[in-house]
Protein backbone atom coordinates (compact mmCIF):
# COMPACT_ATOMS: atom_id res chain seq x y z
CA UNK A 1 0.00 0.00 0.00
CA UNK A 2 1.13 3.25 -1.07
CA UNK A 3 1.62 5.36 1.80
CA UNK A 4 3.46 8.38 0.71
CA UNK A 5 1.74 11.97 0.44
CA UNK A 6 -0.74 12.46 -1.55
CA UNK A 7 -1.07 14.66 -4.81
CA UNK A 8 -2.22 17.84 -5.10
CA UNK A 9 -5.12 16.34 -7.71
CA UNK A 10 -5.94 13.67 -5.66
CA UNK A 11 -9.32 13.48 -3.23
CA UNK A 12 -8.25 13.52 0.35
CA UNK A 13 -10.57 11.56 2.41
CA UNK A 14 -9.16 11.20 6.02
CA UNK A 15 -9.56 14.32 8.08
CA UNK A 16 -6.15 16.20 9.57
CA UNK A 17 -5.52 15.56 12.92
CA UNK A 18 -7.06 17.86 15.54
CA UNK A 19 -4.53 20.17 16.98
CA UNK A 20 -4.58 20.64 20.78
CA UNK A 21 -6.07 24.21 21.97
CA UNK A 22 -3.90 26.16 24.03
CA UNK A 23 -5.50 28.60 26.49
CA UNK A 24 -4.68 32.59 25.51
CA UNK A 25 -1.19 34.05 27.60
CA UNK A 26 -2.67 36.32 30.22
CA UNK A 27 -0.39 39.43 30.73
CA UNK A 28 -0.74 40.14 34.53
CA UNK A 29 1.43 41.20 37.32
CA UNK A 30 2.27 38.64 39.94
CA UNK A 31 2.49 41.23 43.26
CA UNK A 32 5.17 40.94 45.83
CA UNK A 33 3.46 42.09 48.66
CA UNK A 34 6.48 44.04 49.96
CA UNK A 35 8.48 45.23 46.38
CA UNK A 36 5.40 45.59 43.91
CA UNK A 37 3.52 47.69 47.32
CA UNK A 38 6.25 49.97 48.07
CA UNK A 39 7.39 50.47 44.28
CA UNK A 40 3.34 51.15 43.39
CA UNK A 41 3.01 53.59 46.69
CA UNK A 42 6.21 55.28 45.91
CA UNK A 43 4.59 56.63 42.33
CA UNK A 44 0.90 57.38 44.06
CA UNK A 45 2.61 59.14 47.24
CA UNK A 46 5.08 61.20 44.44
CA UNK A 47 1.76 62.45 42.39
CA UNK A 48 3.95 62.68 39.56
CA UNK A 49 7.58 60.80 39.16
CA UNK A 50 9.91 61.16 36.12
CA UNK A 51 11.74 57.43 35.20
CA UNK A 52 15.13 58.68 36.64
CA UNK A 53 13.29 59.93 39.92
CA UNK A 54 11.86 56.88 40.00
CA UNK A 55 14.93 54.62 39.80
CA UNK A 56 16.89 56.79 42.25
CA UNK A 57 14.31 56.77 45.03
CA UNK A 58 13.53 52.93 44.67
CA UNK A 59 16.96 51.98 45.19
CA UNK A 60 17.79 54.32 47.93
CA UNK A 61 14.97 53.00 49.88
CA UNK A 62 15.43 49.35 49.13
CA UNK A 63 12.57 48.64 47.00
CA UNK A 64 14.96 46.66 44.25
CA UNK A 65 18.31 45.53 44.23
CA UNK A 66 18.86 47.14 40.76
CA UNK A 67 17.90 49.80 37.90
CA UNK A 68 17.06 46.52 35.96
CA UNK A 69 14.43 44.79 38.25
CA UNK A 70 12.80 48.24 38.67
CA UNK A 71 12.42 48.58 34.84
CA UNK A 72 10.61 45.25 34.99
CA UNK A 73 8.50 45.95 36.73
CA UNK A 74 7.85 49.62 35.40
CA UNK A 75 7.11 48.14 31.89
CA UNK A 76 4.55 45.44 32.99
CA UNK A 77 2.67 48.44 35.38
CA UNK A 78 2.53 50.17 32.09
CA UNK A 79 1.07 47.13 30.13
CA UNK A 80 -1.53 46.82 32.12
CA UNK A 81 -2.70 50.30 32.56
CA UNK A 82 -1.82 50.61 36.53
CA UNK A 83 0.32 53.39 35.84
CA UNK A 84 0.47 55.84 32.72
CA UNK A 85 2.65 58.06 30.89
CA UNK A 86 2.12 62.07 31.00
CA UNK A 87 2.96 64.62 28.53
CA UNK A 88 6.97 65.54 29.01
CA UNK A 89 8.25 68.05 30.99
CA UNK A 90 10.24 70.04 29.47
CA UNK A 91 12.81 70.70 32.45
CA UNK A 92 12.89 66.56 32.56
CA UNK A 93 14.08 64.06 29.61
CA UNK A 94 13.06 60.89 31.02
CA UNK A 95 9.23 59.48 31.30
CA UNK A 96 6.93 60.94 33.62
CA UNK A 97 5.04 58.64 35.49
CA UNK A 98 1.36 59.00 37.23
CA UNK A 99 -0.59 56.02 38.65
CA UNK A 100 -4.21 55.01 37.51
CA UNK A 101 -7.66 54.11 39.10
CA UNK A 102 -6.20 50.56 38.43
CA UNK A 103 -3.10 51.21 40.02
CA UNK A 104 -5.19 52.39 43.31
CA UNK A 105 -7.13 49.63 43.09
CA UNK A 106 -4.23 47.39 42.91
CA UNK A 107 -3.05 49.12 46.00
CA UNK A 108 -6.11 49.05 48.25
CA UNK A 109 -6.45 44.98 47.63
CA UNK A 110 -2.65 44.63 48.96
CA UNK A 111 -3.98 46.89 52.00
CA UNK A 112 -2.05 49.66 51.41
CA UNK A 113 -4.36 52.50 50.32
CA UNK A 114 -5.01 56.47 51.66
CA UNK A 115 -7.70 58.34 51.97
CA UNK A 116 -6.98 61.65 50.20
CA UNK A 117 -6.01 59.49 46.68
CA UNK A 118 -8.67 56.61 46.02
CA UNK A 119 -9.71 53.89 42.81
CA UNK A 120 -12.78 56.47 43.80
CA UNK A 121 -11.17 60.00 44.22
CA UNK A 122 -13.74 61.71 41.60
CA UNK A 123 -10.70 63.82 39.85
CA UNK A 124 -7.07 62.28 39.69
CA UNK A 125 -3.96 65.34 39.90
CA UNK A 126 -4.00 67.34 36.47
CA UNK A 127 -0.82 66.66 34.49
CA UNK A 128 -0.29 70.83 34.63
CA UNK A 129 0.44 69.59 38.20
CA UNK A 130 3.73 67.90 37.12
CA UNK A 131 6.40 70.35 37.11
CA UNK A 132 5.93 71.20 41.06
CA UNK A 133 6.04 67.59 42.11
CA UNK A 134 8.73 66.76 40.03
CA UNK A 135 10.74 69.75 41.51
CA UNK A 136 9.52 68.62 45.24
CA UNK A 137 11.28 64.94 44.08
CA UNK A 138 14.49 66.12 43.43
CA UNK A 139 14.61 67.64 46.68
CA UNK A 140 13.63 64.46 48.08
CA UNK A 141 16.82 62.54 46.18
CA UNK A 142 19.65 65.63 47.48
CA UNK A 143 18.10 64.23 50.63
CA UNK A 144 18.34 60.72 49.94
CA UNK A 145 22.05 60.87 49.25
CA UNK A 146 22.91 63.28 52.40
CA UNK A 147 24.65 61.10 55.23
CA UNK A 148 21.84 62.82 57.81
CA UNK A 149 19.24 63.52 56.19
CA UNK A 150 18.46 60.06 54.50
CA UNK A 151 18.21 58.46 57.73
CA UNK A 152 14.85 60.80 58.06
CA UNK A 153 11.58 59.72 56.93
CA UNK A 154 9.85 61.79 54.28
CA UNK A 155 5.94 62.60 54.24
CA UNK A 156 4.67 63.18 50.83
CA UNK A 157 1.66 65.38 49.89
CA UNK A 158 -0.86 62.68 49.90
CA UNK A 159 0.40 60.90 52.76
CA UNK A 160 -0.12 64.43 54.87
CA UNK A 161 -3.54 65.21 53.56
CA UNK A 162 -4.83 61.77 53.94
CA UNK A 163 -3.56 62.45 57.60
CA UNK A 164 -5.07 65.48 57.61
CA UNK A 165 -8.44 64.17 57.26
CA UNK A 166 -8.15 60.93 60.06
CA UNK A 167 -10.57 61.29 62.74
CA UNK A 168 -8.83 61.21 66.20
CA UNK A 169 -5.40 62.57 65.22
CA UNK A 170 -4.16 65.65 65.68
CA UNK A 171 -3.57 67.34 62.13
CA UNK A 172 -1.11 69.70 61.09
CA UNK A 173 -1.96 73.24 60.47
CA UNK A 174 -2.18 72.70 56.48
CA UNK A 175 -1.30 70.89 54.05
CA UNK A 176 2.15 71.49 52.94
CA UNK A 177 4.27 69.91 49.94
CA UNK A 178 6.01 67.35 52.30
CA UNK A 179 7.30 66.75 55.92
CA UNK A 180 10.93 65.33 56.87
CA UNK A 181 10.74 63.68 60.20
CA UNK A 182 14.43 63.78 61.81
CA UNK A 183 16.29 62.77 64.92
CA UNK A 184 18.59 65.38 66.66
CA UNK A 185 21.76 63.83 68.76
CA UNK A 186 19.98 63.62 71.78
CA UNK A 187 17.02 60.80 70.49
CA UNK A 188 14.55 63.29 70.12
CA UNK A 189 12.32 63.36 66.94
CA UNK A 190 11.81 66.57 65.14
CA UNK A 191 9.47 67.68 62.40
CA UNK A 192 10.63 70.00 59.60
CA UNK A 193 7.75 71.01 56.72
CA UNK A 194 8.58 72.12 53.49
CA UNK A 195 6.85 74.25 50.97
CA UNK A 196 7.92 74.78 47.60
CA UNK A 197 6.87 77.66 45.12
CA UNK A 198 7.86 78.07 41.52
CA UNK A 199 5.89 81.14 41.23
CA UNK A 200 4.54 83.89 43.37
CA UNK A 201 1.23 83.90 44.67
CA UNK A 202 -1.25 86.82 45.27
CA UNK A 203 -0.27 89.03 48.52
CA UNK A 204 -3.52 88.06 50.15
CA UNK A 205 -3.05 84.10 49.62
CA UNK A 206 0.31 84.94 51.83
CA UNK A 207 -1.27 86.30 54.38
CA UNK A 208 -3.87 83.67 55.13
CA UNK A 209 -0.97 81.17 54.83
CA UNK A 210 1.00 82.52 57.58
CA UNK A 211 -2.05 82.64 59.74
CA UNK A 212 -2.26 79.04 59.44
CA UNK A 213 1.47 78.21 59.79
CA UNK A 214 1.20 80.02 63.43
CA UNK A 215 -1.10 77.58 64.75
CA UNK A 216 1.46 74.95 64.12
CA UNK A 217 1.98 73.44 67.50
CA UNK A 218 4.20 69.80 65.65
CA UNK A 219 6.45 71.17 63.37
CA UNK A 220 9.96 72.75 64.82
CA UNK A 221 9.72 74.72 61.40
CA UNK A 222 8.69 75.45 58.07
CA UNK A 223 11.39 75.54 55.33
CA UNK A 224 10.58 77.69 52.21
CA UNK A 225 11.73 76.36 49.22
CA UNK A 226 12.13 78.82 46.11
CA UNK A 227 12.70 78.36 42.28
CA UNK A 228 15.19 81.54 42.54
CA UNK A 229 16.60 83.97 44.47
CA UNK A 230 14.40 86.77 43.64
CA UNK A 231 11.57 85.14 45.42
CA UNK A 232 13.05 84.27 48.20
CA UNK A 233 13.37 87.82 48.69
CA UNK A 234 9.82 88.39 48.36
CA UNK A 235 8.81 85.17 50.37
CA UNK A 236 10.78 86.93 53.31
CA UNK A 237 8.58 89.96 52.39
CA UNK A 238 5.52 88.63 52.17
CA UNK A 239 5.01 85.33 54.95
CA UNK A 240 5.62 87.04 58.38
CA UNK A 241 4.94 84.35 61.16
CA UNK A 242 6.08 86.48 64.63
CA UNK A 243 6.04 83.38 66.47
CA UNK A 244 6.74 80.36 64.23
CA UNK A 245 9.88 79.63 62.78
CA UNK A 246 10.07 80.62 58.99
CA UNK A 247 13.19 80.18 56.87
CA UNK A 248 14.13 80.40 52.90
CA UNK A 249 16.29 79.51 50.05
CA UNK A 250 16.85 78.31 46.44
CA UNK A 251 16.01 75.07 44.80
CA UNK A 252 19.64 74.99 43.83
CA UNK A 253 21.40 75.81 46.52
CA UNK A 254 19.49 73.57 48.71
CA UNK A 255 19.59 70.17 46.11
CA UNK A 256 23.51 70.68 46.14
CA UNK A 257 24.48 71.50 49.78
CA UNK A 258 21.74 69.95 52.23
CA UNK A 259 22.64 70.86 55.36
CA UNK A 260 24.94 73.36 54.67
CA UNK A 261 22.60 75.62 52.27
CA UNK A 262 22.52 79.35 53.38
CA UNK A 263 18.37 80.37 54.73
CA UNK A 264 17.09 83.26 55.33
CA UNK A 265 15.15 84.04 58.11
CA UNK A 266 13.67 86.66 60.57
CA UNK A 267 14.85 87.24 63.45
CA UNK A 268 14.10 90.46 65.66
CA UNK A 269 12.38 92.36 62.88
CA UNK A 270 15.69 92.13 60.51
CA UNK A 271 16.86 89.54 58.32
CA UNK A 272 20.00 86.69 59.25
CA UNK A 273 21.47 84.37 57.41
CA UNK A 274 22.61 81.08 58.25
CA UNK A 275 23.19 77.40 57.43
CA UNK A 276 20.21 74.96 57.43
CA UNK A 277 22.60 72.94 60.35
CA UNK A 278 22.83 75.95 62.18
CA UNK A 279 19.51 76.99 61.92
CA UNK A 280 17.90 73.86 63.10
CA UNK A 281 21.00 73.71 66.25
CA UNK A 282 19.10 77.42 67.18
CA UNK A 283 15.72 75.47 67.46
CA UNK A 284 17.70 73.02 69.76
CA UNK A 285 17.93 70.27 67.60
CA UNK A 286 21.38 69.79 66.74
CA UNK A 287 22.33 67.11 63.86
Amino acid sequence: MDTGTPETNELVTSAPPKRKRRSPTVSKVTFEADGDGRLLALIRNATFISHKQLLGLALCLGIKSSKDAIRKRIRRYLENGLIRLVPAVPQYVSAVYQITREGLSALESLGTGISSISSETETLPSALQAPHFLDINEVRLAFSRDPILSRGDWLTDPEIKARNTTPGVIPYAKDYDAILKLTDRSGQEFLVGLEYERTYKDAHRYDEIAQRIETERQLCCVLYIAGSIDLVARLVDSICCPRFPLCFTTAAVLKQQCLESNIGFMAGGSRRRSTLRQYLASLKHPI
